[in-house]
């Protein structure tokens, strides 16, 4: 910071901003203003956020160089909240941006196994789900249907199976991971079978949410 005030002063002393010479010296303080606000942007995410405010930090994590690399590291983090509202922020910019979605799935299958936050799982379990039903309606791009279909899946079918069964798991996660794990039912037969008794287990104590969402994955493995 102490730097970034030493090049403004000498630059209004100097007439640096007036001064086709101060190139360098014009230069070296947007970057500084950049990265200060970068800062506070990251900052941002640490404190209460409602919808409007996870939106409009959607927007500049977009814009931000290497944002959205930035809020997959925040989205490691052990700071709950920071990881939570990262994860939210995340989704948001993925979701609004069809491209880099596409570009990012990769990342989000690899890091899934990894994340500990439970509010967390809910945005992950959310954007993988949501990337397999645009790829089943062809919303997203070929080469990014193909990288789910040829990426392994395994980490991912044992997480989830995992999520399911794990009775602190919140009940979007779990609905989340049904879907998924329907998907990938196709790709990996035995889920087909092992995944009707996780469900009606998860029905006889689970929430509305559960059981419905149980019921019509169960329906659809019965059809085959």
């Amino acid at each position: 910071m102490q730097s970034i005030i030493s090049i403004f002063l000498f630059s209004v002393k100097s007439g640096a901003f007036f001064n086709t010479e101060s190139t360098e010296v014009n230069t070296e303080l947007h970057r500084g203003c950049k990265c200060m606000e970068k800062d506070r942007f990251i900052e941002r995410l640490n404190y209460t956020m409602l919808k409007k405010d996870c939106l409009a930090l959607a927007e500049q994590f977009v814009c931000m160089e290497d944002g959205i690399t930035i809020l997959f590291e925040l989205c490691q983090s052990d700071n709950e909240t920071l990881s939570f509202h990262a994860a939210w922020v995340l989704e948001h910019a993925l979701t609004s941006n069809p491209d880099i979605f596409c570009l990012s799935l990769s990342k989000v299958v690899e890091l899934i196994p990894s994340i500990k936050s439970p509010s967390t799982k809910r945005h992950f379990s959310k954007l993988l789900n949501k990337a397999m039903e645009d790829c089943a309606k062809n919303r997203l791009t070929k080469d990014a249907c193909h990288l789910l279909k040829k990426i392994d899946m395994e980490p991912i079918v044992e997480t989830c199976f995992e999520w399911l069964i794990d009775k602190n798991t919140k009940p979007a996660v779990k609905t989340h991971c049904m879907d998924i794990l329907l998907y990938l039912s196709k790709r990996y037969e035995w889920i087909a079978e092992e995944l009707p008794y996780v469900i009606k287990l998860q029905i006889i104590e689970g929430t509305p949410g559960i059981v419905n969402k149980g019921k019509k994955v169960l329906e659809i493995l019965q059809k085959g």
